[in-house]
């Protein structure tokens, strides 16, 4: 049993294994490895994952278990075993090898991943719990904290650089979007970026389901065109992001699934209001001096890109 290779403290016991390699760091400071055993049809390889989100304990087994069955056109690594318990500082999976992972998408690519997500945001909620929640606040609470601190924003993005004739319609957005994300709920998977996309045999590879949950269809979508992440960058322009939007449409229809009215427009509203609040966030993080500055500033400029993107889209045609 593979299960007989993870020590009680959830890590590889090396002594049992031919041979291993550290993959990536989570974000909880854990590594996934993949290892190498012999069988008795030869060398197998196999990734082992440690839990490095501790709320999510448990629900990316539970995804792969429960829900993956109902997605049989997304290809995600076959979960071979896990731990038997919940404890967050000992839990593991271990799942197939798929061999090396490309995680720099191109563009056809980023609009082929777009074409996806519609497969599980077509199935039913009744499949996944009210409880599980996702990683970032909701979009009600977004919305609260960026009215509060409008002010700062409007300062900000001053700063930064945008034309004071979009300050006006744009603090409109803000205080109008209430209804923005919810004209639908989906099953969404959570975490969409291009970190949890990868490419292998030519096909798009989904990872990372812990954090799959009830949530606005434009969630995925902002992960995966708009929002900015530490180590792959955000590389969306205007024409890509539409294409991708258009990719997403087309393949709700084709599944018989017909998007709410004005959808691109209610995207870039979304989008408007989680970039500003990414924006809030990143810079309480420079003035705290939290983390690697040089990554922050790169950050900003990403995410006040992808403002002025959805400011110009709305307020500009």
């Amino acid at each position: 049993m593979l299960s007989d290779l993870v020590t009680g403290d959830g890590l590889l016991d090396k002594t049992k294994v031919l041979e291993w390699e550290a993959l990536y760091k989570g974000m909880g400071g854990k590594t996934v490895e993949r290892f190498k055993i012999r069988t008795e049809q030869g060398i197998a390889s196999y990734i082992l994952k440690p839990l490095n989100n501790r709320e999510s304990v448990g629900r990316e087994a539970w995804v792969h278990r429960s829900l993956l069955h109902h997605l049989p056109r997304i290809k995600v690594p076959k979960l071979v075993d896990s731990a038997r318990h919940h404890d967050p500082d000992r839990y593991w999976m271990i799942f197939e090898d798929l061999g090396p992972l490309a995680h720099q998408l191109s563009e056809n690519e980023i609009v082929q991943a777009a074409s996806l997500i519609p497969c599980w945001h077509q199935l039913p909620l009744s499949l996944i719990p009210r409880g599980f929640k996702g990683n970032k606040p909701p979009y009600r609470d977004i919305l609260r904290q960026v009215r509060r601190k409008w002010e700062q924003a409007e300062s900000l993005l001053l700063r930064l650089g945008m034309p004071s004739k979009w300050i006006n319609p744009l603090r409109t957005v803000m205080f109008e979007a209430e209804q923005t994300a919810w004209s639908e709920t989906v099953v969404s998977h959570g975490d969409f970026h291009r970190g949890n996309l990868a490419v292998a045999g030519g096909e798009i590879v989904v990872l990372d389901w812990e954090h799959a949950h009830r949530n606005s269809p434009f969630w995925d979508l902002y992960n995966l065109l708009d929002l900015t992440h530490p180590v792959f960058r955000r590389q969306t322009s205007d024409a890509l992001r539409q294409s991708a939007l258009n990719a997403y449409l087309a393949s709700r229809r084709g599944l018989g699934w017909e998007e709410t009215p004005d959808f691109i427009r209610s995207y870039y509203e979304y989008a408007a209001v989680h970039s500003v609040w990414m924006l809030l966030l990143i810079q309480d993080d420079l003035k705290r001096d939290v983390w690697e500055q040089s990554g922050l500033r790169k950050a900003q400029a990403e995410t006040y890109a992808s403002l002025e993107d959805c400011v110009r889209y709305l307020f500009d045609g």
